[in-house]
């Protein structure tokens, strides 16, 4: 077989095995026309709340899916996640400390020790979907009939946010000399006097991984 046609195949065949890239639902009954400042002061992850959340988390290679149940303490103030994920019959299996410019593996399973490149990608999920980027002032607000989009340009790549009529934020998406990935957010509900998803989507098109959660319990840290 041709050297062309082999790596052809090959090429198809990962393909194949990607995550397929989420779909986003918007609601079209409302108009968007909420100030810069007022997406802002809703934006559930630009509080200083200190939330506890339990979630079940399903991570996609092109390769292989991790399945678990998380324990997520997300403090706003201070901008930092922490995950204690555990498997189907309650076994820790890593605890990861997440910074917007760092990580820390407290423990994991020795599988997992060893693999150090696959904690740095579920810091790296944690880092995006929950502290940065973040919305701010000095984003472009560009709006349409049911969503308005916050967007920021730098020299390396470029950053949107997408809000939708009710004022929720919908998507995080970069696209850049790196590479481009997106977060979704989605079924947002009252919970704690605040709306919050329940269920996020991240999407890493360079690198083939997809990370689903499903936030099943909020709670305030007393």
């Amino acid at each position: 077989m041709p050297r062309v046609l082999i790596l052809f195949v090959v090429l198809l065949s990962l393909m194949a095995c990607m995550p397929a890239p989420p779909s986003l639902q918007l609601p079209q009954d409302c108009r968007a026309q909420q100030s810069i400042e007022k997406l802002l002061a809703t934006d559930w992850l630009a509080g200083e709340e200190v939330w506890r959340i339990r979630q079940t988390a399903l991570l996609e290679t092109r390769f292989r899916k991790l399945a678990m149940e998380g324990f997520l303490r997300l403090d706003l103030k201070t901008g930092e996640a922490r995950l204690v994920a555990l498997n189907e019959i309650g076994l820790v299996l890593f605890d990861l400390q997440v910074t917007a410019d760092s990580e820390q593996l407290h423990r994991a399973v020795p599988p997992l020790e060893k693999r150090r490149d696959l904690m740095t990608t579920i810091a790296k999920s944690l880092r995006r979907i929950f502290l940065v980027p973040r919305p701010a002032l000095s984003d472009r607000l560009v709006p349409q009939e049911n969503v308005q989009s916050l967007s920021r340009i730098s020299t390396n790549g470029s950053q949107n946010f997408l809000f939708d009529c009710y004022g929720d934020l919908r998507e995080s998406r970069w696209q850049g000399e790196a590479g481009s990935w997106s977060t979704h957010y989605n079924h947002y509900d009252e919970r704690q006097n605040v709306r919050l998803p329940e269920e996020i989507i991240l999407h890493d098109e360079e690198q083939g991984i997809r990370l689903t959660l499903e936030i099943k319990e909020v709670k305030p840290e007393s």
